[in-house]
C-alpha cells in the first residue's frame, strides 16, 4: 500500500477521538450519582427520577439539547442543594420563633398591631385564597419556562439566571442553617416558645385551595418539606425576581406582576413573614448581580481564548485540508504573462540568444 493510500485509513481513528463528546459521560454520572445518594439518603421520589432522567439523556438528545443543559447545569446543582438541605439539619443553629414574629409586628405592622401573617389569617377571601394558591402552585414552572425561551432566543442569556438560582438556593439553605426560623403558621399553632422539633410540617393556608379545587397538591408537597424552620428568607418571593431580572421590557409587567402576587401569596397564606419576603428579594437581587457577573466572566474568557486560538487554527486548516483532500493549492499566478524559462529538463526549448539577454539584463541592472 502506498504512503498516499494509507494516510486516510490512519487519520480515521484520530477524528473519531477527537469527535467524542466528554459531556456525555459527565452528565451520566451527576445523574446516576444523585440518584443512588438519595436512594441512600432521603429516597427516591418522582421529581428526583424526572429530574435525573432529563440530565443523563439530553446530551443524547442533539446538540440544542446538550446545549441547553449545558447552560441549565447550576439550576439543577441549586435544586439538588435546596432538595437535600436536610441533611444538614444537624449543624442547625438556634430556632427563632416568638422573636421574629415580634420583629416583623414591629417592623411592618397589621392593623392592631399584629403581624400581617396573624391578621390575614383572620380575613381571609375566597378570590384571594385561589389567586395565591394558582401563585405559589406555579413558581417553578414559571422559572422553568423562563429558561427555555431564554436559550431558546439566545444561549448565552440563560447563563446568569441559571447561576443566579444556584447562587440564591445555596445562600438561602446556608442562611436556614445559620439562622432558622419558623413561619407563621408554626407560631400561630404551636406558640412562641421553643421550638418543637417533632411539629410536622403544614401547607398552612394554601390548603384552602386544595379544598377549594378538590386536591392534595400543597398537602402532599409540603409533607416532604426537609425543613420546617426555613422561613428566612423566601425563596418563594426570590424566584420570580431572578426571572423579572431577565425578561425583556415588553414582558416586565407580566413578570413584576407575578412577582408580586407570589409575595402576597407567601405573607397571606402565613408561610412567611414579611421581612421573609425583603430578605428573599434583597438575596435575589443580589444573586442577579453575581450571576451577571460569571456571564461576563465566561464570555471574556472564550473571546481571549478564541483569540489566542484563531491565529494558530488559521495556520494549520490549510496543511490539513491539502492533506485531506490531496489537492494542489491553485496557482495564483495563473494567466500571468511569463518570459521564456531558461534551464531545467521540462523548460521549453528557448533561443540562447534570450536566455543570454536575461542574464545579460540581470547583470546589467546589478552594475548599475
Amino acid at each position: 500500500m502506498t504512503r498516499e493510500a494509507a494516510a486516510p485509513a490512519m487519520a480515521r481513528p484520530v477524528a473519531v477521538r477527537a469527535g467524542a463528546d466528554p459531556f456525555k459521560a459527565f452528565a451520566a454520572i451527576l445523574g446516576l450519582s444523585h440518584l443512588a445518594f438519595c436512594a441512600f439518603t432521603t429516597g427516591v421520589r418522582v421529581e428526583h427520577l424526572a429530574a435525573d432522567l432529563l440530565v443523563v439523556s439530553l446530551p443524547w438528545a442533539g446538540r440544542r439539547a446538550s446545549g441547553f443543559l449545558r447552560a441549565a447545569l447550576p439550576m439543577w446543582m441549586g435544586g439538588v442543594i435546596e432538595d437535600n438541605q436536610r441533611v444538614l439539619l444537624p449543624l442547625r443553629g438556634v430556632i427563632h420563633t416568638g422573636d421574629l414574629a415580634r420583629l416583623d409586628a414591629r417592623l411592618f405592622p397589621a392593623p392592631g398591631g399584629t403581624s400581617w401573617p396573624f391578621w390575614f389569617g383572620e380575613h381571609t377571601n375566597r378570590v384571594l385564597d385561589f389567586a395565591s394558591g394558582a401563585a405559589y402552585l406555579l413558581y417553578l414552572p414559571e422559572l422553568l419556562l423562563a429558561a427555555l425561551l431564554l436559550y431558546l432566543a439566545d444561549p448565552r442569556r440563560l447563563t446568569p439566571l441559571a447561576f443566579a438560582f444556584l447562587f440564591v438556593s445555596a445562600a438561602g439553605v446556608a442562611i436556614y442553617i445559620a439562622v432558622p426560623a419558623a413561619p407563621p403558621w408554626y407560631v400561630q399553632t404551636h406558640g412562641p416558645g421553643p421550638a418543637d422539633l417533632a411539629a410536622s410540617p403544614s401547607p398552612a393556608g394554601a390548603a384552602r385551595f386544595d379544598q377549594m379545587l378538590g386536591i392534595t397538591w400543597f398537602s402532599s408537597f409540603y409533607s416532604r418539606n426537609p425543613n420546617l424552620f426555613g422561613a428566612m428568607p423566601s425563596l418563594h418571593a426570590a424566584y420570580p425576581v431572578l426571572v423579572l431580572w431577565q425578561v425583556r421590557r415588553r414582558l416586565r409587567w407580566a413578570a413584576t406582576a407575578y412577582a408580586a402576587l407570589v409575595a402576597f401569596a407567601a405573607v397571606y397564606l402565613g408561610h412567611h413573614w414579611v421581612i421573609d419576603v425583603v430578605a428573599g428579594w434583597a438575596l435575589a437581587i443580589a444573586s442577579c448581580l453575581a450571576g451577571d457577573a460569571v456571564a461576563r466572566l465566561r464570555q471574556g474568557v472564550r473571546s481571549r481564548a478564541g483569540a489566542v486560538l484563531r491565529p494558530l487554527d488559521n495556520r494549520r486548516r490549510p496543511a490539513q485540508s491539502g492533506r485531506a483532500t490531496g489537492r494542489v493549492a491553485p496557482d495564483t499566478n495563473k494567466g500571468a504573462t511569463r518570459g521564456p524559462v531558461c534551464g531545467g529538463p521540462d523548460a521549453p526549448a528557448a533561443s540562447s540568444s534570450s536566455c543570454a539577454g536575461a542574464r545579460d539584463g540581470g547583470r546589467g541592472l546589478r552594475r548599475s
